[in-house]
């Protein structure tokens, strides 16, 4: 099938990124946003997008949330980018608007297939895992802090098979980054659901960036417990975990047990360096004073775990200090980190 008419639903920094670049692309996509004067300001001026290699600045076609009931035009494909927490009412909002062949993809954090397809219908969702980074800081401008040759996107059929349709959005999503088919979508969601476990939560605790993370030495011992932890939950579940942030995810259930902790830690420090200055997601909801999306990724490893009789006390840990930073009890600081060394 061909994907003529596209749209985006939540348009922060990876809808921003998807919806600028296909744009370009000379792809007919329709930015769709809560955030009024985001919205205005892509109406009026234009998408600015800055990013490693380059800045540019694309006419989009940007609508309001409340604007959508006006479209005559239903979508052949759908990204879903709004906050793991939104998932539910987006889809149902959205339903409505799809072609009765078309299909969702929830382009976020955690495993959100679980809450939208029972909405849309199994055979209508692809996964979509995003690795690129990027944030969102002024209404009309995204920066893209990935390098343009990292990987940016794998799609997959919930059932595993590499359909046609998946090899068409491939090319559809290639301009926004390189992109590749999984066979192994469940594998390549806990691998990057563990990745936002590990980094999202930690930075929002301690104001961390990316590569300052990588480079501490506590920070490393609380996220391969977090990491630990997880992959343990996924084990039990069943599933074959992809490699972890490019580090096979074997390496850390071995190192969580103290077995090649060094060598691990070695490629933990030296993958920071190619994260650039970029802000974890969680951290950016943290500084904007707006609800995280813990619940949705430590949380989720905590609920599963408890499912399969796994113990998550890390994960648990940083799900309870998040809630006190939502709470505006703490700030972010490095010395929040003693509230989790106790449980290494």
């Amino acid at each position: 099938m061909t994907f003529e008419k596209l749209a985006v639903l939540g348009v922060g920094a990876i809808g921003s990124n998807i919806g600028a670049y296909l744009t370009r692309a000379g792809r007919d996509i329709t930015l769709i946003d809560m955030w009024p004067a985001h919205v205005e300001e892509m109406k009026h001026h234009g998408l600015k997008v800055t990013a490693q290699d380059e800045e540019f600045t694309v006419r989009v076609k940007a609508v309001h949330l409340a604007d959508v009931c006006t479209l005559r035009e239903q979508f052949d494909a759908v990204f879903l980018a709004v906050k793991s927490y939104d998932s539910v009412w987006a889809a149902k909002f959205i339903h409505p608007y799809l072609k009765p062949t078309g299909v969702l993809l929830p382009a976020q954090n955690s495993i959100n297939e679980d809450w939208v397809a029972p909405v849309i219908g199994y055979t209508r969702v692809i996964g979509c895992v995003v690795t690129l980074g990027a944030g969102l800081y002024e209404p009309g401008h995204v920066i893209r802090t990935s390098a343009p040759s990292r990987p940016s996107f794998a799609v997959g059929e919930l059932n595993g098979m590499v359909t046609p349709r998946v090899q068409e959005l491939i090319k559809v999503l290639t301009p926004a980054g390189p992109t590749h088919a999984t066979a192994n979508l469940w594998g390549d969601r806990w691998a990057k659901l563990t990745v936002n476990s590990m980094a999202n939560a930690i930075a929002g605790v301690t104001g961390m960036g990316s590569s300052e993370m990588r480079a501490s030495a506590e920070v490393f011992s609380i996220t391969l417990k977090i990491a630990g932890e997880a992959l343990a939950v996924a084990a039990a579940l069943g599933v074959q975990v992809e490699p972890v942030g490019g580090i096979p995810a074997k390496a850390y259930l071995e190192a969580a047990r103290g077995a090649g902790l060094e060598e691990l830690r070695t490629k933990w420090v030296e993958g920071g360096r190619n994260l650039g200055a970029g802000r974890p997601s969680l951290l950016q909801d943290v500084l904007k004073g707006r609800r995280t999306e813990v619940d949705y990724l430590n949380g989720y490893v905590v609920r599963k775990g408890k499912e399969v009789g796994v113990p998550t006390p890390m994960n648990e840990a940083v799900v309870e200090i998040t809630k006190r930073l939502e709470a505006g009890d703490l700030k972010p600081d490095p010395a929040n980190l003693a509230f989790l060394t106790r449980h290494l």
